[in-house]
C-alpha cells in the first residue's frame, strides 16, 4: 500500500517538474544554471533524458562504443518511475545533486539544500582566504581524491566509467558547459596539476588520458583525516589553556586586590566606582 502511494506521488511530481527539467536543460546554453537528469535502469543502462511529451520520457541510452547517448526511447511515468535517478541542478557555485525527485521537489521549494551548499562554498572561500597556499592546495588535493573515489563506490547514474579524463573530473566540479565559463582554463590547469600529483604519489594511475583510483588512496584519506584532527585537538587545547590563563590571571588579580583591601592599602569601593563609571564599560552593563 505505502509503495503504491510513494510510486503514485513520484510520478506526479516527474510529470510536474520535466517541463523544467526539459526546458531548462543544457540546451540552453547557460552555463550558470540548467538540468541534467540520468538515469539508470535494472540492467545497469544508463540513460539521460532528453524530452517530455503527454506523460511519454524521450531518453537516451549511453554508447559505451561510440562514448556517445544514442538508441533513443520512448517510456511512460511508471516506467521512468522504475529507474533509479540522478538530478543534477548545476549553479555558478557548483553542482547540486539530488538522489530522487520526491528530494527535488522539496528543496526546490524550500531552497534548503542550495542554502545548504552555498554556505558549504563560502565557508570554503572564508578558509582558502586566511589558510596558507601550502594547506589550502593539500585542501583541494584531498578534496579531489575524495570526490573520485566517492564517485568509484557509488557509481552515480551520471557516471559512465570507471576512470575519468581531465574534461570529465572538471564536469563533475563544474557542470557539463563548464567550457563557456570565463574561467574555464583556470579549471583546467588547476584539475590537470591536481591529477597528476595523485598519479605521482600512486593514489591514480593514468592510461592514456584516463585515471583511475587506486587502493592506495584510502589510505592517504585516512592519513590526511588523522592528522586533521589531530590539529583540531592541538588547537583546541590552546583555546583551552589560554582560558585556562586569562582565569588564573583574574582570580590572581582579583585575590591580590582582596588582600591590598584588607590592609587598607587599597579602597575596593572607589575601584568599582571607577571601573563601573567607564563609558564602554557603562554601555555594555546596560545592554546586558
Amino acid at each position: 500500500m505505502l509503495d503504491n502511494t510513494l510510486a503514485s506521488l513520484r510520478q506526479k511530481l516527474w510529470k510536474k517538474r520535466l517541463p523544467l527539467l526539459v526546458t531548462q536543460d543544457a540546451r540552453t546554453g547557460n552555463p550558470y544554471n540548467y538540468y541534467s537528469v540520468h538515469l539508470v535502469d535494472v540492467d545497469h543502462y544508463r540513460y539521460q533524458l532528453l524530452d517530455f511529451h503527454d506523460d511519454t520520457v524521450v531518453i537516451a541510452r549511453w554508447d559505451y562504443d561510440t562514448c556517445s547517448y544514442k538508441e533513443k526511447r520512448r517510456i511512460s511515468l511508471s516506467g521512468l518511475d522504475e529507474m533509479q535517478p540522478e538530478i543534477i541542478h548545476h549553479r555558478k557555485y557548483g553542482p547540486v545533486r539530488f538522489n530522487g525527485i520526491i528530494g527535488f521537489s522539496f528543496h526546490y521549494r524550500t531552497r534548503l539544500k542550495y542554502l545548504k551548499t552555498l554556505i558549504s562554498r563560502g565557508k570554503g572561500t572564508l578558509v582558502s582566504t586566511f589558510v596558507g597556499n601550502k594547506e589550502l592546495k593539500s585542501r583541494d588535493r584531498i578534496s579531489l581524491l575524495n570526490l573520485l573515489v566517492n564517485e568509484y563506490i557509488q557509481q552515480r547514474p551520471s557516471k559512465l566509467n570507471t576512470g575519468v579524463t581531465v574534461d570529465e573530473v572538471i564536469e563533475l566540479l563544474y557542470g557539463k558547459l563548464w567550457y563557456r565559463h570565463i574561467r574555464n582554463e583556470e579549471f583546467r590547469r588547476k584539475v590537470t596539476l591536481l591529477l597528476k600529483s595523485l598519479v605521482i604519489t600512486e593514489d591514480l594511475t593514468q592510461k592514456d588520458d584516463r585515471y583511475f583510483v587506486q587502493p592506495k588512496s584510502i589510505a592517504t584519506i585516512v592519513d590526511y583525516e588523522k592528522e586533521e584532527r589531530r590539529t583540531l585537538q592541538q588547537m583546541k587545547m590552546q583555546r583551552n589553556i589560554v582560558r585556562l590563563m586569562l582565569v588564573i590571571t583574574a582570580a590572581t588579580l582579583l585575590i591580590t586586590l582582596a588582600l591590598l583591601a584588607l590592609a587598607g592599602v587599597v579602597d575596593l569601593h572607589k575601584i568599582w566606582h571607577f571601573i563601573i563609571n567607564l563609558k564602554p564599560l557603562r554601555v555594555l552593563l546596560k545592554l546586558v
